[in-house]
């Protein structure tokens, strides 16, 4: 074979090769590539109603001007900003990880375990958006998602990976009661059939017993009002059967005005530790241990002999 003729079969083979490369780029095979999730950018000014729900329990989020409520309850305003900010970014990074049905079950985007998340906005019949999240990934910084009615499960990172991870109690306002300290004047609770009242003068309280208050005391009981939350709610079971006519205990935090500024009706059942707020028609369930620091027992704020 004469030289020529080599020079054009490199020729002919290098051409080859870089063909072979061009195609190769072209037509990859799907595994190959990095598939996402394309999740739409949503008008959250136009979003009037979100439905969160799990199992049997739902929470719906609804607008009433500038006002959010959850299941008709004042919403928890800071967990639905974060939801409108996360639903108007477009960045929300995910990943493929299983194409096919039988994955569902493991990565929980199907049954109790699995939280269906839809959105609607003003004037559309169509969801905005229309998701399933599961559980979340190995390392806590994601959850598993799946568009409502498609095989294909992703991992979703970013600001809607907090929404699709609270529980739907957090989408309710816990806060029971929120006083300043130095706007109460005088303070009733009554507990077990007996009660007492705390007055104020100047910067010393004093029981209804004639008996000088623990300033400290005093000082820690106004500390547990300042920003008073719940736990949880009840089931609609525990909260029928709750009776707040007569409450196993009370307190009412008054002005100098003598107006209310906190009122609380407290009772207990085997299912957990109740309160009801005179301006609030929910009942909040609180953590057993604050029970106590909300209607002390009075011999708990008598203030201590001086030691000679």
């Amino acid at each position: 074979m004469s030289s020529k003729q080599l020079v054009r079969l490199a020729a002919a083979l290098g051409l080859l090769v870089i063909v072979w490369g061009v195609l190769a780029l072209v037509r990859r095979p799907p595994e190959d590539k990095s598939v996402s999730l394309a999740i739409p950018r949503v008008d959250t000014a136009a979003v009037d109603t979100m439905v969160l729900t799990k199992a049997r329990d739902t929470a719906v989020i609804t607008r009433s001007g500038k006002q959010w409520s959850t299941n008709g309850f004042p919403a928890d305003s800071q967990s639905v900003a974060m939801l409108l900010a996360a639903l108007a970014d477009t960045a929300h990074p995910t990943e493929l990880v299983a194409q096919n049905s039988s994955s569902h079950e493991r990565l929980g985007v199907t049954g109790d375990s699995a939280l269906h998340a839809v959105v609607h906005t003003r004037g559309t019949t169509k969801p905005a958006l229309d998701l399933i999240a599961g559980s979340r990934t190995g390392d806590y910084g994601g959850v598993f998602v799946r568009r409502n009615g498609d095989d294909a499960v992703y991992t979703l990172r970013g600001g809607l990976f907090d929404a699709f991870t609270r529980s739907l109690d957090d989408w309710r306002d816990k806060r029971i009661a929120s006083v300043v300290a130095d706007s109460v004047a005088a303070i009733e609770v009554h507990h077990g059939g007996r009660g007492y009242t705390l007055k104020r003068s100047g910067k010393a309280w004093t029981l209804s017993s004639g008996k000088p208050a623990d300033s400290a005391a005093v000082s820690n009981l106004l500390g547990d009002y300042r920003d008073l939350r719940a736990s949880g709610f009840p089931a609609r079971a525990q909260g029928d059967s709750l009776d707040f006519a007569h409450p196993t205990a009370s307190a009412r935090l008054l002005s100098t005005a003598g107006k209310p500024l906190a009122e609380l009706a407290l009772d207990s059942t085997a299912g957990g530790m109740w309160a009801r707020a005179s301006s609030n028609p929910a009942v909040f369930k609180l953590d057993t241990w604050i029970w106590g620091q909300l209607v002390p027992a009075e011999s708990t704020l008598v203030a201590k002999p001086k030691k000679k």
